[in-house]
């Protein structure tokens, strides 16, 4: 129960209080929006076995960057991980931080007014300022503060549905929509699944905690399962409140489709309450992802993959100052770069991100017949592949259907290869 609460906590970020208004702006249907939401379950279902094998395998803390460590032997597993910590601080972790900090002022906005551009774009570079320098300082929220709004995004959630289910209208559930979307089949799902796997994203936090859970062998897969089924029917669930009271046009057409979706119903104070929920929420996730993938740079440091200064802690603080600057400089960079707006910076973490997800299931194909404990849930190889050719799919068709949005995590890809070449001359 430990590791599912942990992925739970982990996937139910700020997505799902956004992603399905990006998503029905470019699916044909209603019935397209569930399908592709229910597609992403499965897949981050099928991707959860695979992770979860492997967490049995390499029980250790450090989840993707211990996998293609160990996963591709000791020639092509140091250089690949690598690779996979370079892409996560400068694309991935930046471009997740700087929509998260996008979203955190969007629903300030909802309580002070409308912000313009400029201004929007300033107040996600100071929200990712402040928990920088938190971080940086030594300040931290306590338990409680993290229960409190781990209880928050959950309580918002389950507040949505229950209204939804009260208030909402099943008529205008499977409405169809007034304007048809651009674009097929291929389309619709390559760029759909964009969003949903964004909001899925999380599910592999489970195998960072292996070494800190007893019996992992066990606890791990049994409860990243739990963890992605429970999430699953809560965003299907979710996704029909928005649509039984939004309908699919005012979906589209909505900045924040929690606050809207409870103001038509509720009124006007409150759609304002829950955007305060949903505010706190998204302060509480960025001071987290602030703080933790530093420490797997600093374990990459360690391991001689990365550069020796980002292996020191602050003696003070206990903190990888280094790598906490850098990615909170970063973050800020990715905010203009994507001008504040969302379908850009997602789009532009996910060649960097799914690539190193896919090489992940190529790991597993590589080691799921080797001899095991046999206290370890064992994947079906066809598992691995569905993952392996949908996240791969979904990698290539953003560079063929956004190449300028994705051309940045390429780039930093092929200088990443010509660094990790230098330093081994070196």
């Amino acid at each position: 129960m430990h590791v599912a609460a942990v992925v739970v906590g982990a996937i139910v970020g700020v997505g799902i209080f956004f992603t399905p208004a990006t998503l029905a702006k470019t699916m044909p249907s209603p019935s397209w929006m569930l399908g592709i939401w229910l597609l992403g379950g499965i897949v981050s279902a099928a991707g959860a076995l695979v992770f979860a094998e492997l967490g049995g395998r390499y029980p250790h803390a450090g989840g993707i960057y211990v996998f293609l460590r160990e996963g591709f032997g000791p020639r092509a597993g140091p250089p690949i991980a690598f690779l996979y910590g370079w892409q996560q601080l400068l694309v991935v972790q930046p471009g997740s931080m700087a929509i998260i900090a996008v979203v955190l002022i969007d629903h300030v906005a909802l309580l002070t007014g409308a912000l313009s551009a400029p201004a929007r774009s300033m107040g996600a570079i100071a929200a990712i300022a402040l928990f920088t320098a938190a971080n940086l300082i030594g300040l931290r929220a306590g338990g409680r503060v993290q229960v409190i709004i781990s209880s928050l995004k959950i309580g918002a959630l389950l507040l949505v549905v229950l209204v939804g289910l009260g208030w909402g209208d099943p008529a205008r559930v499977m409405a169809a929509p007034a304007n048809v979307a651009e674009g097929g089949p291929v389309n619709w799902l390559l760029i759909g699944l964009i969003p949903v796997l964004f909001s899925f994203a999380g599910w592999q936090h489970g195998t960072y905690i292996a070494g800190s859970v007893r019996d992992p062998e066990r606890a791990v897969p049994g409860g990243i399962m739990l963890g992605v089924a429970v999430v699953l029917v809560a965003y299907l669930g979710v996704n029909v409140a928005y649509l039984g009271l939004l309908g699919h046009d005012g979906l589209a057409a909505s900045s924040s489709p929690a606050a809207d979706a409870i103001g038509v119903a509720l009124g006007p104070l409150a759609a304002k309450v829950l955007a305060m929920a949903i505010v706190l929420s998204a302060a509480g996730i960025l001071n987290t992802v602030c703080l933790g993938f530093p420490f797997v740079v600093y374990a990459m440091a360690k391991d001689g993959v990365f550069f020796a200064a980002a292996g020191k802690l602050d003696e003070r603080t206990g903190r990888p100052a280094l790598a906490v600057t850098l990615q909170g400089a970063l973050s800020c960079a990715a905010v203009l770069l994507g001008a504040s707006r969302i379908d850009v910076l997602l789009t532009g973490i996910v060649f960097a991100d799914l690539s190193f997800q896919a090489a992940t299931a190529v790991v597993h194909l590589r080691v799921h017949n080797r001899a095991a404990d046999e206290r370890i849930l064992r994947a079906p190889a066809f598992m691995s592949w569905t993952f392996l050719l949908i996240t791969a799919a979904i990698a290539l068709g953003s560079l063929w259907k956004r190449p300028l949005e994705s051309a940045y995590g390429a780039i930093v890809l092929v200088v990443g290869i010509g660094v990790w070449w230098w330093w081994r001359r070196r």
